[in-house]
């Protein structure tokens, strides 16, 4: 008995494994591509050779994506029918890590083990892990921003993870603009600490943000973003709203609940007015609790992370919308938030324990069965891989397809 309670970290690391594996079975066991994972990323290494694939720059996005270019070079050294199942679990390893980190790294944010189980509950079931970022090696880019932000409150030890941490500075740092955000904070904990880990954590992730500041200065400058639905960088009412709507609301409340509240409002003026007055309430409770909630240094720092990874998503959020893997990592910080006022003492503390109890239970109900995006998750008419490639072998110009289908294929000759 004393040794399964003293390996209860080892249980729970193995129920969130079970956990994603009961999420998408199909895919673990069989792989996948999906979109631009295959018709780009793999394409280019297979045609190209392994070098291409480990330099090849997405263009229209404007950034480097180093995690895809390395999960795509792996994809290409084994046996064509088997290339899916890399790039699945070069993603899966991503927030593998990320439960590892969470669960055994020591750290000023996430002081208890109670904490630690929650914040791992919540990087794997609430509602701003969407479908859409399930599995892929592109949106790998969210959990390594969120492990990045982790690391700023790292206790440095001898331990793996305190000495690994540059490492997935670098990665993380050459595969998404969204951690080059947090180059100030690093440079903050280096001037502070004056450690070797704290300098070679703030010089990696300096030299992966002027990488991706002179591939996004020149791809600015040539006009070579995406346009039409895909347009980027454009500011609006409209767009605000959205914000609003998927990564405050949607965070904590998940989808049903919000689109019950939000329409219940436009229909009912009744309804309307009770929802804002207790967000007036509640609005008042928080405003009376940040003067003490601001002399905590670790919420202050979660707080303008979450305000500067918001005005990112807002500006670089497709078309007139805030969703996805872009609602995605200032919706984590917005629960990580309320997360840590729970730690503190204050007049809001009740209301972030509600929350965040709601959110995981919304993210539970969402988490499979009930998802708005299932063919993200399961095989609803998807294309077997294998199949695939018996066609593509018989008629080299044939267009494989890949999820999700049929919106999506790919070709692999230079024609």
């Amino acid at each position: 008995m004393l040794t399964l309670f003293s390996n209860k970290k080892i249980i729970f690391l193995i129920f969130l494994i079970l956990l994603s594996i009961y999420k998408s079975p199909y895919i673990f066991f069989n792989g996948r591509f999906i979109a631009e994972e295959g018709s780009f990323w793999f394409r280019n290494a297979f045609l190209y050779g392994n070098l291409e694939g480990l330099t090849q720059v997405f263009v229209g996005s404007g950034y480097f994506n180093l995690w895809p270019n390395i999960a795509s070079v792996f994809a290409n050294l084994v046996p064509i029918e088997f290339a899916p199942l890399m790039t699945v679990y070069f993603a899966f390893v991503v927030k593998l890590y990320l439960f590892l980190y969470i669960l055994f790294q020591k750290s000023s944010f996430l002081e208890t083990d109670y904490q630690k189980y929650i914040a791992a509950l919540i990087v794997l079931v609430s509602p701003p892990m969407v479908a859409e970022i399930w599995l892929n090696t592109l949106a790998s880019q969210v959990y390594f921003t969120i492990i990045s932000t982790l690391i700023l409150f790292q206790i440095n030890d001898e331990s793996f993870f305190s000495k690994f941490s540059p490492v997935v500075l670098f990665i993380a740092s050459l595969s998404t603009v969204t951690t080059c955000l947090l180059t100030p904070f690093f440079l903050k904990n280096f001037l502070k600490k004056k450690d070797k880990i704290n300098f070679y954590n703030f010089f990696v992730i300096f030299m992966g943000s002027l990488v991706q500041i002179s591939i996004y200065t020149y791809t600015l400058i040539n006009n070579l973003q995406w346009g039409g639905a895909n347009e980027r960088y454009i500011l609006s009412l409209s767009k605000l709203i959205n914000y609003i709507y998927n990564v405050i609301f949607k965070s904590f409340f998940g989808t049903e609940i919000t689109k019950i509240l939000y329409f219940s409002s436009i229909e009912n003026i009744y309804v309307l007015i009770i929802l804002i007055a207790i967000f007036i309430i509640l609005f008042f409770l928080l405003v009376k609790s940040f003067k003490i909630l601001s002399k905590d240094k670790v919420f202050l720092i979660l707080l303008t992370i979450f305000i500067l990874q918001s005005l990112l998503a807002i500006y670089a959020g497709k078309d007139n919308h805030v969703q996805g893997r872009f609602a995605a990592i200032p919706g984590i910080m917005c629960i990580y938030l309320a997360l840590r006022i729970i730690s503190i003492k204050n007049s809001f503390k009740f209301v972030a324990s509600i929350l965040i109890f709601i959110s995981i239970s919304a993210g539970f109900y969402e988490f499979k069965h009930n998802n708005k995006y299932p063919h993200f998750l399961i095989c609803q008419n998807c294309p077997h891989w294998k199949e695939e490639i018996a066609k593509w072998k018989q008629n080299k110009n044939y267009e494989l397809k890949i999820w999700h289908y049929p919106r999506k294929s790919m070709s692999l000759s230079k024609n």
